[in-house]
């Protein structure tokens, strides 16, 4: 079955890797909004990068997938309905590389890459993206949720459009509001509200000279005497 990716910036580059490498699709184009078309004869990974109107007009829906590699959880939602309404169903990519058991539930445009670790008992929506994620036993993602290198624990509930940053983490029977956003290294103890900001507190950063260490440097050293 021949897809074609919609996006073109470094998440869809590596969307379209996983796909070409780690599946039994074929990834015949790339595509964008109308208003980003770039001139004729332009490549990405070899492939054509194509407006939506002429996706359309060549590649029926009949014969041909798509999957909406956009990162930002709001456009993705907004192009996944675009698409839906042109008649195209949606590929689905699970790395044979992920640690996943049989149950798994997935909706449509479900990206989930080498480095997720996933429980039984785990229901997963609509176009969702997993990057490294490791997902507790009886967890429910719910629709336009990206999780990004983080760790949910069992019985965890995140809603609709939300996005969990790097190393955030999630208490045991938490409920994460829809479109919340959690930021890198947040740990979520407490249900949360829906359009909810979490992140941690600032932090001043320690810049120091590695030269100073001689653990770094000893080797180096003993050359010069």
């Amino acid at each position: 079955m021949e897809v074609i990716i919609y996006g073109t910036g470094k998440m869809a580059e590596f969307i379209c890797y996983s796909f070409m490498n780690d599946s039994d699709y074929n990834v015949v184009a790339f595509c964008v909004d109308d208003a980003y078309v770039p001139p004729a004869g332009n490549t990405l990974q070899g492939l054509p990068i194509l407006s939506f109107e002429q996706v359309i007009k060549d590649f029926s829906p009949e014969s041909h997938k798509m999957h909406v590699a956009i990162g930002r959880n709001s456009a993705r939602e907004s192009v996944y309905h675009r698409v839906s309404q042109a008649g195209y169903s949606f590929a689905n990519y699970v790395s044979s590389k992920a640690n996943i058991w049989p149950d798994l539930i997935f909706g449509h445009n479900t990206f989930i890459d080498q480095c997720c670790d996933i429980q039984p008992f785990v229901t997963i929506g609509n176009n969702c993206m997993l990057i490294g994620a490791r997902i507790g036993h009886h967890s429910t993602i719910r629709n336009n949720v990206l999780l990004s290198g983080n760790i949910l624990a069992g019985n965890v509930n995140i809603g609709n459009n939300s996005f969990l940053g790097i190393n955030s983490a999630v208490k045991e029977d938490i409920t994460i509001g829809s479109h919340n956003i959690i930021g890198a290294g947040v740990f979520i103890n407490k249900n949360t509200e829906d359009y909810a900001i979490v992140s941690n507190g600032s932090v001043q950063q320690r810049i120091g000279d590695s030269k100073r260490f001689v653990m770094f440097n000893k080797a180096q050293e003993v050359k010069q005497t």
